[in-house]
């Protein structure tokens, strides 16, 4: 019996693990956001202190209390402790600490790279200069906000926004996010650069780097088709994402702003929709076209090998340039003059299919747990409201219409489960739970099936 246990547990995948490890960490921040001192009032839930541990965890946002009124000094320090855990990965955090301690395994090292999607690059150099931009960018990230803040803003408010919003994760500590400073440019623009930065993913600001102190010191290296693709990919979406937004709530949610706030805010919200959910519009009170294409951009998500979540740019990218090649008669696929791997394709279909596979059963589960329930006061669009609800949960972005509170008891468990596969990936949870299966000693012979 020993044997075979410890023969199980070397046959855990590395998808497993890592879904066990993602559990293990909301369990922990569960039992900790119970506890009377990370409370200001009566201590929450247990389905609200799971909710809050896992969207902490899953780097999404969605939150069924008011994280600033409701948790203490020490909650909130909990509360960011669990984001950041979740921001950097906790394969990455694990395997920085064998790293540190000079007890990594070469298995473990490559495991954490390939977590950060880390194309070519070697892991031990990666993980340091992971924890190192990422201390970086945060510290000064709080700076600049503490400088812009002033009297509005302590360090430890500036601290908390800054890796919130670096780590894509979207929790605010003021009542209604980031609305009261809608007019503001300076704040608008560093958590909007913080967002960029967390979104871009690791492997992206890697290349990035190696490209500026390629050209810095006159060896010219080529950006590698990875960094390309994303940042290409991202400049479109924020810019379709700000003229969608202007153009569809220009005399809407944004009625009555002047001119300069009007774009401003609607940039901002091109930027924190693909993965982040700070707001600084109201989106309870946006029309139904805005909500439904803006569930497009939160499905799409950031980079791989970051914070962000969704089903990746570069998925799309991917799935996008293929039926090009369809469409054009060619087998190929090519993006920049570089061809893509078959393989690439095949996994950017699949993580879409059961992308779609999962929405639709998450959204059909919402609407049964909550059809007796008022979803809202002011919105009588139920499906609507329910599938936003879904897709920002499954693509870690956190934007809510105002019904997360009113959720019941089933709703939150669907939500919560919605936010770890966004997490971790549909492909890496289906691998976590799939066994691997043995070649086929045999194939059957091929026929065709109509289709279309």
């Amino acid at each position: 019996m020993i044997e075979r246990g410890a023969r199980q547990r070397r046959r855990l995948s590395g998808p497993a693990r890592l879904a066990i490890a993602w559990i293990a960490a909301i369990g922990v921040g569960t039992a900790l956001l119970r506890l009377p001192p990370a409370t200001t009032l009566e201590p929450l839930t247990w389905i609200d202190a799971l909710f809050t541990a896992a969207s902490a965890v899953c780097v999404t946002g969605l939150s069924t209390i008011a994280v600033g009124d409701r948790l203490s000094l020490f909650g909130e320090i909990v509360l960011l402790g669990l984001i950041q855990l979740g921001g950097l990965g906790i394969t990455t955090v694990s395997t920085f600490l064998l790293v540190a301690a000079g007890r990594a395994t070469l298995t473990q090292q490559f495991g954490a790279s390939e977590a950060l999607a880390g194309l070519r690059v070697h892991p031990v150099r990666l993980i340091w200069w992971v924890l190192a931009v990422t201390v970086a960018i945060e510290a000064l990230g709080a700076w600049v906000l503490r400088h812009v803040w002033g009297a509005d803003g302590s360090w430890w408010v500036a601290i908390f926004h800054s890796v919130s919003a670096f780590c894509n994760a979207g929790f605010a500590l003021f009542a209604d996010s980031l609305v009261v400073y809608r007019a503001d440019p300076a704040v608008n623009a560093a958590i909007a650069a913080l967002i960029v930065l967390g979104g871009l993913g690791f492997i992206a600001l890697y290349q990035m780097a190696s490209w500026c102190r390629g050209m810095l010191t006159r060896r010219r290296r080529r950006l590698v088709l990875h960094a390309r693709v994303v940042l290409a990919a991202s400049l479109v979406l924020w810019a379709a994402g700000g003229l969608m937004f202007a153009t569809m709530e220009w005399g809407g949610s944004m009625h009555g702003l002047p001119m300069g706030e009007k774009l401003l805010a609607a940039m901002f919200q091109s930027v924190t929709t693909r993965t982040a959910g700070f707001n600084t519009l109201d989106f309870s009170t946006m029309r139904e076209p805005t909500l439904f294409f803006t569930m497009f951009l939160m499905i799409i998500g950031g980079a791989p090998g970051g914070c962000a979540g969704g089903v990746k740019v570069t998925t799309v990218v991917v799935i996008l340039a293929a039926v090009r090649a369809r469409f054009r008669g060619t087998e190929s696929l090519a993006l920049f003059n570089r061809a893509v791997p078959a393989e690439v394709v095949r996994r950017s279909h699949l993580l879409v299919t059961l992308s779609v596979i999962f929405l639709t059963l998450v959204v059909a589960g919402l609407l049964v747990a909550e059809e007796v329930r008022p979803v809202s006061e002011i919105r009588t669009d139920r499906f609507l409201l329910l599938a936003f609800e879904a897709v920002s949960a499954f693509g870690t972005v956190g934007l809510s219409a105002g019904v997360t509170a009113d959720l019941s008891a089933g709703g939150k468990l669907l939500i919560i489960v919605c936010m770890f596969v966004g997490r971790l990936g549909p492909l890496v949870v289906a691998l976590a739970v799939i066994q691997p299966r043995s070649a086929p000693r045999y194939a059957y012979p091929e026929e065709e099936v109509a289709i279309g």
